[in-house]
């Protein structure tokens, strides 16, 4: 136990480390993804939200990135998330956004697209399932939304002691009260697309539980589900370049003309092989009425 304590915490603090790097890279690549990102036509509305413990500021390089790139994208307005002391906290936060969304829908001509880092992602794929008419889309960016009870061991205990600080109540009781009620968490939004982005080097959540399980791309509803991997950190997801990239893809491609992404379309030529370094595997989207249709293999 003391032992994987000890090394959960270690990947912990490592993760915080590569997001540092992360940063770095985010303003020394700037100017370039600045001439390769698609861009909104300034009326896509875009709410974000944070992640576990992490304080509203975290996701304000992505909203700038977003607010440069032609979309109007602004954070949840909540302050710091504190996490759930109970799920009761899931009704509570559609009352609190729920008008917000609304209103952002009703001022822009068009359903709103939810971007959830960890946790906050949890929270817009519940969203999305409460306003299905206002949300248009949610991208999740590493976000642990099918952990079961008992599959603590996939989270990160650092998690957990935060979790215990932040709610007073340990992971494993939220979880258990979440199955008791019998709430749809782990199940996609229905009519609502849903983009799962994450890393195999995530230091807080497991791969199997942030990607979109193949039951729930099997689907057979024609709503867009896609799993994008990209190398990177869990904490720089939201300044990763290469994930800004990937979100900006995804916010632009039509619900009803819907192509997996591929990072290739974004590189000279001469480098078609780069992206390989960086996504391992092509997106997997949607079998339904997608006919299982992947991005080219980079």
């Amino acid at each position: 136990m003391a032992v994987k304590t000890t090394f959960d915490l270690l990947r912990l603090q490592g993760d915080a480390l590569w997001a540092g790097g992360e940063f770095a890279a985010n303003i020394l690549t700037g100017p370039i993804l600045d001439q390769v990102a698609p861009s909104g036509d300034g009326r896509i509305p875009v709410l974000t939200l944070p992640g576990f413990s992490g304080p509203e500021f975290s996701l304000r390089p992505l909203n700038r990135f977003l607010n440069k790139h032609g979309f109007v994208a602004d954070s949840w307005g909540l302050g710091l998330n504190r996490g759930p002391e109970s799920m009761d906290y899931i009704a509570t936060l559609g009352r609190l956004l729920g008008d917000r969304i609304k209103m952002m829908s009703d001022e822009y001509g068009r359903s709103v697209s939810l971007i959830g880092q960890s946790l906050g992602g949890i929270y817009a794929r519940e969203l999305a399932r409460m306003f299905p008419d206002e949300v248009d889309r949610v991208i999740t960016l590493g976000s642990p939304a099918h952990v079961l009870k008992d599959q603590q061991h996939l989270i990160n205990r650092g998690v957990g002691f935060a979790m215990r600080y932040f709610t007073g109540r340990p992971m494993e009781e939220l979880l258990n009260e979440a199955e008791l009620e019998a709430l749809t968490l782990h199940r996609p939004p229905p009519g609502v697309p849903l983009v799962a982005i994450f890393s195999p080097y995530d230091g807080v959540a497991h791969a199997d539980t942030t990607a979109i399980p193949e039951e729930y791309l099997d689907l057979n509803d024609g709503v867009p589900r896609e799993n994008i991997e990209i190398i990177c950190s869990h904490i720089g997801m939201a300044v990763n370049p290469l994930v800004l990239l990937a979100v900006a893809d995804r916010l632009v491609v039509e619900r009803d003309d819907w192509t997996a992404f591929n990072a290739r379309d974004y590189v000279p030529e001469p480098l078609k092989g780069l992206p390989k370094l960086f996504f391992p595997e092509p997106a997997m989207l949607a079998r339904s009425s997608f006919g299982c249709r992947r991005a080219a293999a980079a």
